[in-house]
């Protein structure tokens, strides 16, 4: 860590580096771009997830910035039936070696748990939303986990 980080980032730093420790799994749901606070905490991070909706925007922004250098691009809210999104998903398929094979599809499961404030697979296990964050959790666990202590 830098010496030269503002005491709030270097307080969160601190934490973060102390939970580290404590658990086998920290997840740090971190804004996007690359402010101060971000670069710094992206440095303290394994592993991390850029999570991207299949749009114009994101497409534009997947060429012209770089990747964390060990970041996987997740895909979210992914539409069925939406022609736009498909030929967006297919030309990052083939353009985007760091792809997830995990999508995670629009599902309104995902809005009514938020509103019911319940965990999504408690509220509706069932749903495809729920199904494929699971998915996404194994893949993690198994792809992320070589280089960890068990």
């Amino acid at each position: 860590m830098s010496t030269n980080c503002s005491p709030t980032l270097g307080a969160i730093a601190e934490a973060v580096q102390q939970l580290q420790g404590q658990y086998r799994w920290l997840l740090l749901d971190l804004p996007a771009g690359y402010s101060p606070l971000t670069r710094e905490l992206l440095t303290l991070c394994d592993r991390s997830l850029v999570v991207v909706h299949p749009d114009a925007n994101s497409h534009i922004r997947l060429h012209q910035q770089p990747l964390p250098a060990n970041g996987d691009i997740l895909i979210n809210d992914l539409r069925v039936g939406s022609q736009l999104q498909e030929d967006l998903y297919q030309l990052w398929l083939e353009s985007q070696p760091r792809i997830l094979p995990v999508t995670i599809h629009r599902d309104e499961a995902m809005a009514e748990c938020l509103a019911a404030k319940q965990p999504l697979g408690e509220y509706r296990q069932d749903s495809l939303a729920a199904e494929e964050v699971l998915t996404l959790a194994n893949w993690c666990l198994i792809h992320y986990s070589a280089g960890r202590a068990a």
